[in-house]
């Protein structure tokens, strides 16, 4: 995984090589989404983000996860020119998420390969359980802040569910030229695209509803290691 490429994208089997869609708790997996506060902290006065945000410690000696104290969260202006300069206070994780035999496989599985990678033992990782929702009067916006990067070693989107929505291209850009080096959609849950984010620039289109008449929504898991 990323020993080659500065990004990976495909199922959990192909890239982690577990089947995480198979698990006895995906459907409590794809139930998390379904409980997440509304995002009060778009500076674009948007109300198209639902969110729970945890940290963790990996060790990968034990691969052993553990949550970290809940604080707010911030990013400099520079990497996030919208919503960065401020104290974001998200709603934190809940016990079923830190229960979910998914979440724990896939936060496990990413650990492991890049302490391999890395020869690295020891990762912080950020969590966002992140459901983008989208109406006829509404576009969302998986990545209102447009292209960037967030500062941190490796990132990776893991699609939990979907429904009723067009877009959501994701596009990964050289860091120096800017030109694509990457596009793909996550369109089924269990795909992953997992990328280097100190190596390219990323971005995701804004969604809307395939049937105007309904709204839709787009459910996605973006994990963080540094």
């Amino acid at each position: 995984m990323l020993a080659e490429e500065r990004f990976v994208f495909g199922s959990t089997q192909e890239i982690l090589g577990e089947d995480l869609i198979v698990l006895a708790d995906w459907p409590s997996f794809q139930a998390i989404f379904e409980d997440l506060p509304a995002d009060a902290y778009l500076s674009d006065g948007g109300t198209y983000r639902q969110r729970r945000f945890g940290r963790f410690i990996y060790t990968s000696d034990d691969n052993e996860l553990v949550l970290q104290p809940h604080r707010p969260y911030s990013q400099p202006k520079y990497f996030n020119p919208l919503n960065g300069g401020m104290k974001r206070h998200f709603a934190p994780l809940t016990e079923a998420i830190l229960n979910n035999r998914v979440v724990q496989r896939v936060l496990q599985l990413l650990g492991t390969g890049y302490s391999t990678l890395e020869d690295q033992p020891c990762w912080r990782i950020n969590t966002y359980f992140n459901r983008i929702v989208t109406c006829a009067e509404e576009m969302g916006k998986p990545v209102p802040e447009g292209m960037h990067r967030d500062g941190v070693k490796f990132s990776c989107l893991l699609m939990a569910n979907h429904i009723n929505f067009t877009g959501g291209n994701s596009t990964l850009f050289d860091m120096l030229t800017h030109k694509p080096v990457f596009e793909g959609r996550l369109g089924a849950g269990g795909q992953m695209l997992v990328f280097r984010d100190d190596a390219v620039l990323h971005n995701t289109t804004d969604i809307r509803p395939a049937d105007p008449k309904l709204s839709g929504y787009r459910d996605v898991l973006v994990i963080e290691f540094y």
